[in-house]
């Protein structure tokens, strides 16, 4: 039996061993070895010696995965040092029998090696220096890592934790296990080594992770990324349902192209002469890498473009030149966060109270208010809610923060047209909202931004960017806008009309923007 195949008895072993809730808060799923193989023929040079560094272990299947690979193929590695990271006790009995298992099949192909395991996290190792062999303080370039390999962790990190702490000393601000993981092995890989990883989507876009992505691409050269075309390809035995990529990563590269693979199912496989990883279904795509990463976005959001259609797409959007400050706009997610305002928020409206709108409030274009449920309807102006609440006149266009699952659009527009009594509006904090000034703006122009965000170039567009349910307004600020005199003329062909179907939206842009 292939190695990555015994090491899936101890992955299946350990998994029921570890109960949900103990899963979900050391946030770790293992790999299943048909990932792992895919991701280990993934490394383009796995030649000389080499140091492998597996930081968030499990049993071992992504370092088995990898020693498979090594074992196979047709020119042999001088010499072979893994090294494991694991925090959980209940897996370093697999661990370690998975390393004794590699040992035994790397000397048999004549692959001298050594292992180490650290049962320790590591993330708090590196900021505390107690493993020095891991992470010498001192290193020369060849005391790195030349390859790393991993299926990190991902839980949220709050501001005050141990692990946040950790990663600000080592230099990086993030809210995530999974890229301070990312990130901190890429400063332990010497120039030239090779990073493959697991990871979710979510890194590539939204303002949590722009720290992240301005310093992790400042390190290392992006090659491939790999999309699962379904949710719950990758970790389908463990329930999980989250989008997840594979990249491969060089540090210090300088590519002037990135690969771009796509499968729908994980039935992955190596190629035996190649030794690179496949897949029965996979289609493969070639980018220019500012495509990609756009050398002038300050956000540096990752585009992953992976169809022919979605290039046009990609094509037709670089078109429009115009940035929402050219169209004289801002967009605000809504200031009004319902807990801190508790004291001042009604369920029904009096002679006091300005009208607080929610997400719950718009179904397409309509807008229900007051409504009967058990958010408020209202917020009672004083002088110390004043400052949330914005001027009640014009027309504003908001959008949901979070789409709901039967919701066909990631992003879903709505017009309020200030028609609700009072001077003042509150737009609670799960609404993004169009404004000047924190005022609304004219109806032709309102119109015209509803109809181009909600049309389905905009929502192709956009999932090439962000890879989960969730938009926030810095998503917004980076899209691409028609002109604002566009805007104005395609809202005056719609202004008035309370319904407009998928297909009559979609005509008019095709129409407006000459597609």
């Amino acid at each position: 039996m292939a190695l990555a195949d015994t090491i899936e008895f101890y992955r299946a072993a350990a998994s029921s061993r570890l109960a949900p809730g103990q899963r979900s808060e050391l946030g770790q799923y293992m790999t299943p070895a048909a990932i792992g193989r895919f991701m280990a023929g993934l490394f383009s040079d796995v030649s000389g010696d080499l140091r492998v560094l597996d930081p968030g272990a499990g049993v071992g299947s992504l370092t088995a995965a990898f020693v498979e690979r090594l074992c196979d193929d047709p020119v042999k590695p001088v010499s072979v040092s893994l090294v494991c990271c694991e925090v959980a006790p209940e897996l370093i009995g697999y661990l370690s029998q998975t390393l004794k298992e590699s040992a035994l099949q790397l000397e048999a192909a004549r692959i001298p090696t050594n292992s180490s395991i650290h049962s320790a996290d590591f993330l708090l190792s590196y900021s505390s220096g107690l493993q020095a062999d891991l992470f010498p303080e001192n290193r020369c370039d060849d005391e790195g890592f030349t390859h790393v390999i991993m299926n990190p962790p991902y839980r949220k990190i709050h501001s005050d934790s141990e692990h946040r702490a950790a990663l600000r000393k080592a230099g990086i601000e993030t809210s995530n296990l999974y890229t301070g993981f990312m990130f901190l092995a890429a400063q332990r890989l010497r120039n030239g080594g090779e990073m493959v990883a697991i990871v979710p989507r979510s890194f590539c876009n939204g303002p949590y992770f722009k720290s992240f992505r301005k310093q992790f691409f400042s390190l290392m050269g992006l090659q491939h990324i790999h999309v699962f075309e379904k949710r719950d390809s990758a970790f389908r035995s463990d329930g999980v349902l989250q989008e997840n990529i594979i990249i491969h990563a060089i540090k210090d590269a300088k590519p002037a192209k990135v690969k771009i693979t796509v499968s729908s199912g994980a039935d992955y496989e190596m190629r035996p002469l190649s030794g690179e990883g496949s897949a029965s279904d996979i289609t493969e795509r070639v980018m220019d890498y500012s495509s990609v990463i756009h050398p002038n976005d300050p956000d540096k959001f990752v585009h992953i473009v992976t169809s022919t259609r979605d290039q046009g797409v990609a094509d037709v959007m670089a078109r429009l030149t115009a940035t929402l400050s050219d169209v004289g706009l801002e967009v605000s997610t809504g200031p009004v966060v319902d807990f801190r305002a508790k004291p001042f928020l009604l369920s029904q409206p009096d002679g006091e109270a300005a009208p607080l709108l929610y997400p719950a409030h718009f179904r397409g274009s309509n807008l229900e208010w007051p409504k009967n449920m058990k958010k408020p309807n209202a917020i009672r102006v004083a002088e110390h809610s004043r400052k949330w609440l914005w001027a009640n006149r014009g027309h504003f266009v908001v959008t949901k923060r979070f789409s709901a699952k039967e919701e066909r659009r990631r992003i879903v527009a709505s017009i309020y047209r200030a028609d609700l009594p009072g001077e003042l509006i509150g737009f609670e904090n799960h609404l993004n909202v169009y404004h000047v000034n924190k005022s609304g703006f004219p109806p032709p122009l309102a119109a015209g931004l509803s109809i181009y965000l909600n049309s389905s170039l905009v929502d192709s567009y956009f999932r090439q960017f962000n890879g989960h349910t969730q938009v926030n307004a810095t998503d917004l600020r980076a899209l691409p806008y028609p002109e604002r005199g566009v805007l104005e003329r395609i809202g005056a062909k719609s202004y008035g009309q309370d319904f407009l179907s998928q297909q009559v939206i979609d005509a008019i842009i095709e129409s407006e923007l000459g597609l």
